[in-house]
């Protein structure tokens, strides 16, 4: 019996340290804001406030990716949302926010586009003016680190300018 025990505990054990999710923690939470905060002030758009409902969300769809084989898709959940992928151990949320915001060199103000063949709509989400609200959480899955953001009001309206 005990043996089965142990096997039994070491399986979980395995799986844990293989495949986790979990909400940000306080630093993470105060770097999810910094980061956000300072992006939108390079664009002149107010500050951005943190909310637990949006991270218990976010922490909802992370825990589903981890049940799909550690899947890299969006929620359609009716929020924002900007996912990030990469190797754990080199990547903070301070990095996934700033990789979004590098799109900013692809995205035309003026003309509200990216360049051709460019992806920007994470750096809109980022950056959108009547957005108030982020939430994230991520899952730790086959050595990799997703980091899961949800934004109330979402952004990106097609012919409305994020700011």
């Amino acid at each position: 019996m005990k043996f089965v025990f142990f096997s039994s505990l070491t399986v979980v054990i395995l799986l844990s340290m293989t495949t986790h999710a979990q909400p940000a923690q306080e630093a993470e939470i105060n770097d999810i804001l910094l980061r956000h905060n300072y992006w939108r002030a390079d664009v002149s758009v107010g500050k951005i406030e943190y909310s637990q409902e949006l991270a218990d969300v976010a922490f909802i769809w992370a825990k589903k990716l981890k049940e799909k084989n550690c899947a890299f898709e969006h929620s359609g959940n009716g929020y924002g949302e900007n996912l990030f992928k990469g190797t754990k151990g080199y990547y903070s949320v301070a990095d996934a926010i700033d990789s979004w915001a590098g799109e900013k060199k692809d995205y035309n103000y003026n003309k509200n586009k990216c360049k051709s063949g460019a992806v920007c709509g994470h750096y809109t989400q980022l950056v959108w003016k009547n957005t108030t609200k982020v939430g994230c959480a991520q899952i730790e899955c086959n050595g990799m680190i997703t980091w899961v953001c949800n934004y109330d009001p979402p952004g990106n309206y097609i012919g409305q300018k994020p700011y």
